[in-house]
Formats: structure tokens, C-alpha cells, sequence
């Protein structure tokens, strides 16, 4: 708020890095909350952040249908396996009522599938190519959404 030649120069500065797509995205997604981490016991960069937004493609019941992850709120959680792995999809079945599993493509590279919790958090993540471990994505659905039906 001070008219000086420092606080322009500073201006002209933050005016300048926020013209750069990386700092412009480092600065709205820090606004955005999208820089907050929870820890939820899992050390993968995405587990207890909110859910980045991502273009998907969905297999199954239309495959021409693209949309975004949705943030809903409506209590149930959302299992996204994002390169068709049953063993995902098995391990989950049980929790049918209390989430909803969707097999869809992305350009994402980096995970397999994701468990996003109704809050947009995401709860559980399987990296790229990794075998899946069952117990760890039952006990976040356990944790996030109770006891199987």
C-alpha cells in the first residue's frame, strides 16, 4: 500500500512471475486450498489432497462421455480405476452402497487409481504399474466409509 519506488518495483515483479503458467497455477492453486495436505497415513504426493482436476474418459456405461472428477458432497466416495484393473474394482466391491466405482481413461501418468473421499480429498492412491496391496485400499475404505454392507 506504500506509493515508493520498492513497493512498485515489487509490483512490477509479482506482475511479471504471475504472467508465467507455472507461478500463475503455484499461486491460484495455494488461493485454491489445492496446496493443503492431510495426513492420512499414506505417503504418496496425492493421498490427502484435494483431487486435481482431470479430464476422464469413461469406459463404462458410455465410453464417449468426458467430464471432471465431481466434489459432491453427497456422502459416498468415488473409486476411480483409470487403466481397468479388476483386482481394483474387486477389492472395493464389498462398499458397492457407500461409493461409486468408475473405470474411465485419463492423461494422467502417474497413479492407476484413486479413492476420492465426497470432500474431493483423495484417501487412497495406486502409483502407475504397482500391484495392488488390497489391505491398504480396504482399510481407507473402511476408515473413510465404515464397515462393508
Amino acid at each position: 500500500m506504500r506509493p515508493d519506488p520498492q513497493t512498485r518495483a515489487l509490483w512490477e515483479m509479482l506482475s511479471d512471475l504471475l504472467d508465467l503458467d507455472v507461478a500463475h497455477r503455484y499461486i491460484a492453486d495455494m488461493l485454491a486450498g489445492m496446496d493443503v495436505r492431510y495426513d492420512l497415513g499414506d505417503d504418496h504426493r496425492l493421498v490427502g489432497t484435494l483431487c486435481p482436476d482431470m479430464k476422464l474418459t469413461l469406459e463404462r456405461p458410455d465410453p464417449d462421455v468426458v467430464t471432471a472428477v465431481p466434489r459432491s458432497g453427497e456422502g459416498r466416495g468415488l473409486l476411480l480405476d483409470l487403466v481397468d484393473r479388476a483386482e481394483v474394482r474387486d477389492a472395493a466391491a464389498a462398499w458397492t452402497g457407500r461409493d461409486n466405482t468408475v473405470t474411465a481413461r485419463t492423461d494422467r501418468g502417474d497413479v492407476d487409481a484413486l479413492l476420492i473421499r465426497p470432500d474431493g480429498c483423495v484417501a487412497w492412491a495406486l502409483p502407475t504399474g504397482q500391484d495392488l496391496d488390497a489391505t491398504t485400499l480396504v482399510r481407507a475404505l473402511g476408515t473413510w466409509f465404515g464397515q462393508p454392507a
